[in-house]
């Protein structure tokens, strides 16, 4: 079966180079990066596989499913490029809708501990915003470079946002202009908090997770609450539809499964067993029981391998994620 990078991979082919270098623009370096090496693998291309793929994609872009590489980006350069700045705007505008507010892609390529650092003396509530202008991955990795009493001041502002004002967005400006020499424009924009506190703690190690979630109760109980719902967690393997578990498996080293399974609960591990072969299976049981106890910090970090890698292929639609699971690890 065709992944979701190797069909990015062939559609960026037949673009060809101009086209494929404006749709990389608007995705991170990581994805670049595994979208690139699956291109450096392609040999050849048959005309009913390409067909398939571009199919698919014209499919996806009607439904509007997210295909991980901008497609309304893209589409809007494309009208900007043919029709020129304004009149090409003006025609994204009416076929696309508004633009809407975007990551602060000059960020994307900087390593974190030099945003952080580029951030340190700012106030905690321009952290916080930058922050929410990243991707979640990328805000995570900002966010361990700071001390941790910070780290649970940002996370508990993002979480309590609704409206960024047009003020703080200025003062943002400022910031990037004086530290990057970064130029931008930035507007009001409406976010959603909760959902955005939970993605960014998603990225972090579980003792960090645990302390914010407690830190935000301390103040908020509701709110905590509602971080938590957001969350994907290891328990919310067990709500994965059998094909997307399968996916995962096939993605998944062997030497993970057995020791994030020992702190598994048994809908999950039902879960993960009941979409394995028979042989499978078996090993599986036979590598657990004679690895024997295991520290919880190997387990622990044996499950957020296996969640970071089902929330990659969830964000690029290969499969679909089950959410708000009620306990995490």
């Amino acid at each position: 079966m065709i992944s979701g990078s190797e069909k990015a991979a062939l559609l960026l082919l037949m673009l060809g180079e101009d086209h494929a270098s404006n749709v990389l623009k608007h995705v991170s370096p990581a994805v670049v990066e595994k979208i690139g090496l699956a291109m450096a693998n392609v040999n050849r291309v048959d005309k009913a596989r390409a067909a398939n793929v571009v199919a698919e994609f014209n499919s996806a872009l009607q439904a509007e499913t997210p295909l991980g590489i901008g497609v309304q980006g893209y589409v809007r350069k494309l009208f900007t490029t043919t029709l020129g700045e304004q009149q090409g705007a003006n025609m994204a505008d009416r076929v696309l809708g508004e633009e809407e507010i975007r990551e602060i892609d000059s960020l994307r390529w900087l390593e974190p501990e030099m945003i952080a650092r580029m951030l340190e003396d700012e106030h905690p509530q321009i952290i916080a915003i930058t922050l929410a202008h990243m991707e979640n991955e990328q805000a995570a990795q900002v966010l361990k470079h700071f001390p941790v009493e910070v780290q649970d001041n940002i996370v508990l502002r993002i979480a309590n946002m609704k409206t960024i004002p047009q003020s703080a967005m200025k003062q943002l400006e400022e910031v990037l202009r004086k530290k990057l020499s970064i130029t931008t424009s930035l507007k009001k924009r409406n976010l959603d908090g909760p959902q955005a506190a939970a993605s960014i703690i998603n990225g972090l190690d579980t003792a960090s997770e645990t302390r914010i979630l407690e830190t935000v109760a301390k103040i908020d109980t509701a709110l905590s609450d509602r971080i938590h719902e957001l969350m994907f967690v290891f328990s919310n393997l067990s709500s994965l539809p059998d094909k997307s578990m399968q996916m995962l498996l096939r993605e998944v080293s062997s030497d993970l499964l057995p020791v994030a399974l020992k702190g598994a609960d048994g809908a999950v591990r039902e879960k993960i067993l009941g979409n394995m072969s028979k042989r499978a299976r078996e090993m599986l049981e036979e590598d657990m029981d004679t690895r024997g106890p295991m520290k919880l910090s190997d387990v622990e970090s044996a499950q957020k391998e296996i969640l970071a890698i089902a929330r990659k292929l969830g964000e690029s639609g290969q499969i679909e994620l089950g959410r708000g699971g009620d306990d995490y690890i």
